[in-house]
């Protein structure tokens, strides 16, 4: 990933009004998160990023992150994000980076799908010649 210069980064108290001017949410606290983590909830963006761990109205722990530089916000992530992402990864079968569709394991079963839908196919065709 080529990382272009940047400038002009907002302070941790600036990314907390941040959040709390742009969504609904109560931010809590700021972290730093200048090290890419396999399977994080922000994978794919450009680092740095700060996490902003927040409440919703329900009390519910949502984590806001943003770009320090352009003051974006570029993912929220709740509890019902991280089910979907848990069960994306069981649908693709890539259960530490979520992003790998071209896996082994995703291959094997949709040949296996695709064997079983033909065959299917061919014997409700073969029974229909057969019994009617």
């Amino acid at each position: 990933m080529i990382e272009t210069p940047r400038s002009n980064k907002i302070d941790p108290k600036r990314a907390l009004s941040i959040v709390s001017d742009k969504t609904f949410l109560n931010p809590v606290e700021v972290l730093e998160i200048t090290e890419d983590q396999p399977g994080s909830e922000y994978r794919g963006r450009p680092l740095p990023l700060y996490k902003i761990e927040a409440l919703s109205e329900e009390d519910e722990k949502i984590n806001v992150y943003l770009d320090p530089y352009s003051e974006k916000i570029v993912a929220i992530r709740s509890n019902q994000w991280r089910i979907w992402d848990f069960m994306w990864g069981i649908h693709i079968m890539d259960w530490n980076e979520r992003d790998n569709i071209g896996n082994i394991f995703l291959k094997v079963f949709s040949i296996l799908a695709l064997l079983s839908a033909l065959s299917g196919i061919y014997l409700f065709l073969y029974s229909n010649k057969k019994g009617g």
